[in-house]
């Protein structure tokens, strides 16, 4: 069966995909805008809340009962919802189709490239990963995006929304490769907080930061439930603040080039439990800083890292939280810390979502303003 690459249209509302974004410029919404916008978030409403009758979307959305039973007409007809009704109820119901699309995601890391096809709940399709020699990044990306869309032609009807890729060099070549299939490209903290937006603990409203270890430490924010880059997208960039007592730049103390070549990262081993302790000490500089001038509900501490080394790290920011909240010349608040709920899935399940954000579902990258 060939491989199905036609670009997915925007809920058939007519509308053409969102521009490139750069700096804002203020822009007036139309009806075909507003109608786009109105599928997408019923869409979202149905992914987030479960079956639903219109009077339940209508009063969930803030939409009237008419308009949303044209918005779920066009969502049936597209294979996305499903209708039924429950025995001894008089109103049809409506359910999200999960497998109705489908989207991929890539990141390269590590010497590494990753892919994950998910749906529209998030439920995980396909993995596959290869290994990536320098210089050969974007033969294996398009080789390893290629292998799994014969995968998908082969065992499923699921459209294909597109391919989400974590920032690298030679993306033009991979879109020219891949066209016409939409390639969509942004920095892996980015992908990190939506990830947790769109799959993890955080709401769709939601007020957060997560920051990613890596090799450098940077961090993604959603303020408002919309990220937030800041001037030329250089909002997040704490790696760069000096930091504890030695007054050292995060991105060495915290670099999680430190780890490398130990074989567990178990905590206990005590190489890891340094690193442990001097991010702590240092790491907590930054969140203080995030925290005085963002106030986020949570700060979520990620990375490609295995799920018990970033609890481990939690715990221990949980307890320097407490004794610095005591001190008298310290913050009288600190937000909630926690571990990113999907561990070192964030990036990968939040470059897959990309497609379906540009797409199908509200973007916090574009906001709606009426």
């Amino acid at each position: 069966m060939p491989i199905d690459r036609t670009p997915p249209s925007p809920l058939r509302t007519g509308s053409a995909p969102p521009a490139e974004r750069t700096a804002y410029q203020p822009a007036g919404q139309n009806l075909v805008h507003a109608a786009d916008h109105n599928l997408r978030v019923t869409l979202e409403a149905l992914r987030r809340t479960g079956p639903m009758s219109r009077l339940e979307l209508a009063r969930l959305t803030g939409l009237t009962v008419p308009g949303i039973t044209n918005i779920v007409r066009r969502l049936v007809a597209d294979g996305l919802v499903s209708e039924g009704s429950d025995e001894g109820s008089r109103a049809n119901r409506f359910g999200l189709v999960a497998e109705g699309a489908v989207s991929l995601g890539i990141d390269v890391s590590d010497g590494m490239a990753r892919l994950v096809v998910i749906d529209l709940a998030g439920q995980v399709v396909l993995r596959d990963e290869r290994p990536v020699r320098e210089g050969d990044t974007v033969r294996v990306v398009i080789e390893l995006a290629s292998a799994a869309l014969e995968r998908l032609a082969e065992g499923t009807a699921a459209r294909v929304m597109g391919v989400g890729i974590t920032a690298l060099d030679g993306v033009d070549e991979i879109r020219a490769a891949l066209a016409p299939l939409p390639v969509i490209v942004e920095p892996d903290t980015i992908a990190a907080a939506l990830g947790e937006r769109q799959f993890g603990q955080a709401t769709a409203g939601d007020s957060f930061v997560y920051v990613l270890l890596g090799p450098s430490t940077r961090a993604g924010m959603i303020i408002g439930g919309s990220v937030f880059n800041g001037v030329d997208q250089r909002a997040g960039l704490v790696g760069a603040m000096r930091t504890g007592e030695d007054g050292r730049l995060l991105d060495e103390v915290a670099s999680t080039t430190a780890l490398a070549g130990i074989d567990t990262l178990d905590p206990a081993d005590p190489a890891v439990a340094r690193w442990i302790e001097a991010v702590t000490a240092h790491l907590m500089d930054s969140i203080i800083a995030i925290s005085a001038f963002i106030a986020p509900r949570v700060i979520f501490i990620g990375g490609r890292l295995p799920a018990d080394l970033l609890a481990a790290l939690v715990s221990r920011l949980a307890r320097q939280r407490q004794e610095r909240m005591i001190e008298p010349t310290q913050p009288y608040w600190l937000p909630e810390l926690a571990p990113g709920s999907l561990s070192r899935d964030a990036v990968l399940m939040g470059i897959a979502a990309m497609p379906f954000l540009e797409f199908l579902l509200p973007d916090p990258r574009r906001p709606f303003r009426p």
